[in-house]
């Protein structure tokens, strides 16, 4: 068939089972491409306020980030936006930043839906009298190894070490530690300044007067409260407590006291008032168990964190020679796994995991940080890394996909479809939260339920778990395809099927019919949920009508050009926004001539923004590495995360400069 402008419309073909075992090995190699871009943090605004100093990571250590200086605006604030950040997969925060997100908990309605904000009550610094800070020499480190946070402040008769970090075993609880140790004869008391950043009250949370919590031996309050808005009309409100130890004004070291000290600061939350509250007195009480000031317990604790870091990084990992490429690695997957739940068993068992934002769990306030919502990142381009290192984590992202299947029902509901159709952005309910700035991204970003199936085609690839295909992996699978075969419209002309009114992964084509990309990941979603069928033992598969629909699928192909259109009115050097047609190659790893291959990427190499996001170069590299073009993929790979990089904490930016 021939259409008017020499595209040939050719019909999608049921490839599933041919496609090339080589092709696996291409995403293995392509695994160390996306890990150096996975996340994409949103850079918070601050209109006139700019970073005074370019910063430099001074350690030699592929898994430490550490400088002399911490990244601040000309104001002298901290720059928040270029802070590390420490959490667990249920807590984390930036450091020194007056804010704890929680996963789960936000407040707003729809599109207003953000992280709801919870004030630190354990963010400190240390500061000591003028002439003893004159004397002091500070050092920054996010030791990604152990996820810990140090700061250690050198005086020639002491050193002041503060560790923060999300515990990994007792997941509720957030860690401050100060410890103090003597090295020489100090003339005089040594006072230590804390100076805590809580911050203004919560506008999110509705929380109630402070009080003191009795049930332990030392020092401790609680506060409890509720979100202030539900994220759907007549929803519940979500509850919020915390436990925490008090933090005192200062503290003071004797000049005759040669004893090394630890002062530790907890603060457990959850929703779930009797799961805040045992985390929070089991940890006290392992602190002070063995001696009252707290420096054996301290480590014990401290020791029990670090070590569970310590087998996350055994469980698997990505080792090169090359420093600061190795640095950008362990940090992409640090934010990344700092972001989901502990993969090991926990105190208490973890609560639904709600989604993994760009902006990982530390971000996600109002109308910054995409308000910490899921939405295709999370399944095309952070959970393939996560999946070949941790398929029980992968599994638990997909999980908070089918944790949101009856609202994913009424999406699709709302526009006359079946199955289910999920939210371009997601939060608490799983119900669609994209912001009204953003409606034709909501409405027509459909392919997100494709990338979805595709998540779970890869899960299924890697693990051949027919537990989760009998649980619910299958009918999880059968409601997308469902949805799919549903939306498609009969071409009388052609004889085929096709999807009309969609925005392609290319931002700036909003309304457009046969997107390639939208129609060949529709068509993989159809024929696996046939192929789960049958693994399920229902041999007859899918209704025939449905596997009809995908094998008819529209296919627009360029015959003159040897290229594959955008989408059916697109005409070469038009201007894309990010990578989309060669998203085809990888990671869908649709099947296509190598001619067309090479000018796939050659044609929409030239004409994507040089704005666009770090995703986009990673898939030209990955493009090349497949036909063989090393000089160009490695000349891509290096600008897939270079200009992204902010140093000296390896925090990414989903904007390059």
């Amino acid at each position: 068939m021939r259409h008017t402008r020499k595209k040939s419309w050719r019909l999608l073909v049921g490839r599933f089972a041919t496609m090339r075992m080589a092709k696996v090995l291409l995403f293995l190699m392509a695994v160390s491409c996306t890990l150096t871009f996975v996340i994409a943090i949103f850079q918070r605004v601050h209109p006139k306020l700019q970073p005074t100093v370019t910063l430099i990571d001074i350690s030699p250590e592929q898994t430490t980030f550490q400088s002399t200086e911490l990244p601040l605006l000309d104001n002298g604030e901290i720059d928040s936006r270029y802070m590390a950040t420490v959490g667990n997969g249920h807590a984390a925060t930036t450091v020194y930043s007056d804010t704890v997100y929680v996963n789960g908990i936000y407040n707003g309605v729809m599109g207003d839906s953000h992280r709801a904000r919870i004030p630190s009550q354990n963010s400190i610094r240390v500061k000591f009298s003028e002439d003893i800070e004159a004397q002091i020499k500070r050092k920054y480190t996010l030791d990604v190894g152990k996820g810990v946070w140090r700061e250690v402040m050198n005086h020639d008769d002491f050193t002041v070490t503060l560790r923060i970090y999300a515990h990994q075993y007792f997941s509720r609880v957030l860690v401050t530690q100060i410890e103090f140790t003597k090295r020489g004869k100090y003339v005089g008391d040594i006072t230590m300044t804390l100076e805590k950043n809580e911050g203004v009250p919560s506008e999110d949370i509705n929380f109630s007067e402070p009080r003191r919590y009795p049930n332990v031996s030392v020092d401790a309050w609680e506060m409890h409260g509720t979100t202030n808005e539900p994220e759907l009309d007549g929803g519940d409100q979500t509850p919020v407590y915390m436990y925490y130890t008090h933090v005192p004004e200062s503290i003071t070291v004797m000049e005759d006291d040669d004893e090394d000290y630890m002062w530790t600061y907890v603060c457990s939350i959850d929703w779930n008032n009797t799961v805040a509250m045992r985390d929070f007195v089991d940890v006290v009480q392992l602190i002070y168990r063995s001696d009252s000031s707290g420096l054996t317990g301290g480590m014990v604790l401290l020791e029990f964190h670090t070590e569970r870091w310590e087998k996350i990084w055994e469980n698997g990992r990505i080792e090169v020679d090359n420093l600061m490429l190795g640095k950008r690695i362990y940090g992409s997957l640090y934010y990344i796994l700092s972001s989901l739940p502990a993969s090991e068993s926990t105190h208490q068992p973890p609560n639904q995991f709600f989604g993994l934002s760009p902006g990982g769990l530390a971000n996600g306030a109002f109308e910054t940080d995409y308000q910490g919502h899921s939405f295709w990142d999370t399944e095309t381009w952070m959970y393939p890394p996560v999946l070949m290192f941790r398929p029980d984590i992968a599994k638990n992202i997909l999980s908070y996909r089918w944790h949101g299947r009856d609202t994913a029902e009424k999406r699709a509901e709302l526009n006359g479809h079946l199955g289910t159709r999920y939210p371009w952005e997601s939060a608490y309910t799983g119900a669609e939260v994209t912001p009204d700035c953003c409606i034709t991204t909501r409405e027509n970003q459909q392919h997100i339920t494709s990338d979805i199936a595709f998540a779970a085609r890869q899960y299924f690839s890697a693990t051949r778990d027919m537990d989760w295909v009998h649980d619910w992996g299958r009918n999880f699978v059968y409601e997308m395809a469902n949805f799919w075969q549903s939306r498609v419209t009969f071409n009388d002309q052609y004889k085929a099927y096709e999807i009309l009114g969609v925005m392609s992964p290319d931002e700036y084509a909003e309304d457009v019919d046969n997107s390639i990309y939208t129609n060949v990941a529709a068509s993989l979603a159809i024929w696996f949920s046939d192929y789960l069928e049958c693994m399920a033992g229902h041999e007859e598969g899918l209704p025939r009508d449905w596997t009809e629909k995908a094998r008819t699928l529209i296919e627009i192909v360029d015959t003159v050009n040897e290229y594959h259109p955008e989408h059916a009115t697109y005409t070469i050097g038009t201007i894309v926004k990010q990578a989309d047609v060669i998203l085809l190659g990888f990671p869908l790893m649709w099947d296509a001539k190598p001619g067309m291959r090479q000018n796939d990427l050659e044609i929409y190499e030239d004409v994507t923004d040089p704005n666009g996001p770090a995703m986009t170069w990673g898939m030209f590299a990955v493009g090349h590495l497949e036909l063989g073009n090393y000089e160009r993929a490695a000349e891509l790979f290096e600008r897939s995360y270079s200009p992204y990089v902010k140093e000296p904490f390896k925090i990414l930016s989903v904007d390059p400069g």
